[in-house]
């Protein structure tokens, strides 16, 4: 073998050491995003498991694992949704003993879901902050049997003299009675989510739900009237005048500083992950059917309530996107209306509120979020 062949081999085996030691340093170093999320991720939702929470079950997917006991649905984060070292994603069903806002300062959730009129309530005395929005309008309603009420404006709300029976402390409540829309003695929080107050009254009273589930399931399944299903009337809170951004995705303030870097990223995964659930929503509204009947409680869909709740979803605007043209972020003008609703409501009640509404929620971690 020739001295310039021998040359040349050893100079072709050297840059080939080179690039496999370059190759290799590159494999051993890591992304610098990875493990800046946790691992693992809880979210409390504010009810069982609806189609109106399908965006966030959808980082799971259908192939999670409901437990009865702890009412939680949990299983790996979806790979398409997997960013900073998140692996895991865990949904808590509306915890009936505490607020939202109280699991998110115990500490037992990352995340939970609340609106932004109730983080307004609350701003004074809890640093909570709205990162994402799950939906554009608020799906909740007040609905009545219209052949006992006629009912055609909000006024004639207070006009009918009927109880209202919903949830305690809810911010639309003080402003329908601040409108006149509502009695303050018609008030009644007695609300557990049952229908069974109203089976009982035979529908004699008014009653809060989501117009994306409960108008289905009055109207087709539950037998209330003279032994079987009747049509209901109803005004979404928004139709009342209250633009609310119900569910938001809210974080203690202390906690999103912390997991700044992750939200960076994870963000607009998790409104990936709700443009993906409107796309193809099926898969995970039919393991919602399944996840309620393994919990074997109260609460149970069907397929064709989803098939209903999807098209009033649609026909309301209730999934539409930002004006910004993403998922998730919150329009500035319409928030600050809703703070011009209840400022001076709980200004005469005594209830301090931040004097600035911008410190209720964010938007900086909906850059780069898609838009259905």
């Amino acid at each position: 073998m020739s001295p310039r062949r021998v040359t040349a081999l050893v100079s072709l085996f050297s840059l080939t050491s080179i690039f496999v030691a370059c190759s290799s340093d590159t494999s051993e170093k890591t992304d610098p995003a990875t493990g800046v999320c946790p691992a693992k991720l809880t979210i409390q939702t504010d009810w069982f498991p609806e189609l109106e929470h399908g965006g966030t079950y959808q980082l799971i997917g259908p192939s999670g694992t409901a437990d009865k006991n702890s009412v939680s649905y949990s299983g790996p984060v979806q790979q398409q949704y997997a960013v900073g070292g998140l692996q895991e994603v865990e949904i808590l069903t509306k915890n009936f003993d505490k607020q939202n806002s109280s699991v998110l300062v115990d500490g037992q959730a990352d995340m939970a879901y609340i609106g932004i009129a109730d983080l307004i309530k609350d701003s004074a005395a809890l640093p909570l902050i709205a990162i994402a929005k799950t939906l554009d309008q608020d799906p909740q309603m007040l609905m009545w049997d219209p052949t006992q009420y006629a009912i055609k404006t909000p006024t004639d709300i207070a006009a009918s003299g009927a109880s209202f029976v919903h949830f305690p402390g809810l911010s639309y409540i003080d402003f329908m009675i601040d409108k006149g829309y509502l009695m303050p003695e018609q008030s009644d929080p007695s609300y557990n989510g049952s229908d069974a107050t109203w089976v009982s009254k035979g529908g004699s009273i008014l009653q809060q739900g989501f117009a994306t589930n409960e108008i289905y399931k009055y109207e087709n399944d539950i037998l209330w009237k003279d032994g079987a299903p009747a049509d209901v009337s109803f005004f979404t809170v928004s139709e009342l005048g209250f633009d609310n951004y119900p569910a938001t995705i809210t974080m203690l303030k202390s906690r999103a500083t912390e997991l700044d870097a992750c939200l960076k990223l994870l963000v607009p995964k998790m409104q990936q992950a709700w443009v993906d659930f409107y796309n193809n929503p099926t898969p995970i509204t039919d393991r919602m059917i399944e996840i309620n009947e393994e919990y074997d409680g109260f609460w149970s869909l069907s397929a064709e309530l989803n098939l209903a709740g999807l098209q009033l979803l649609e026909e309301k605007n209730i999934g539409a996107n930002s004006p910004d043209g993403t998922y998730c972020s919150f329009d500035e003008t319409k928030v600050q209306d809703l703070y011009d609703i209840l400022q001076p409501i709980y200004a005469s009640q005594g209830v301090e509120i931040t004097d600035d509404v911008s410190s209720v929620y964010t938007n900086d971690y909906c850059q780069g979020s898609p838009g259905r």
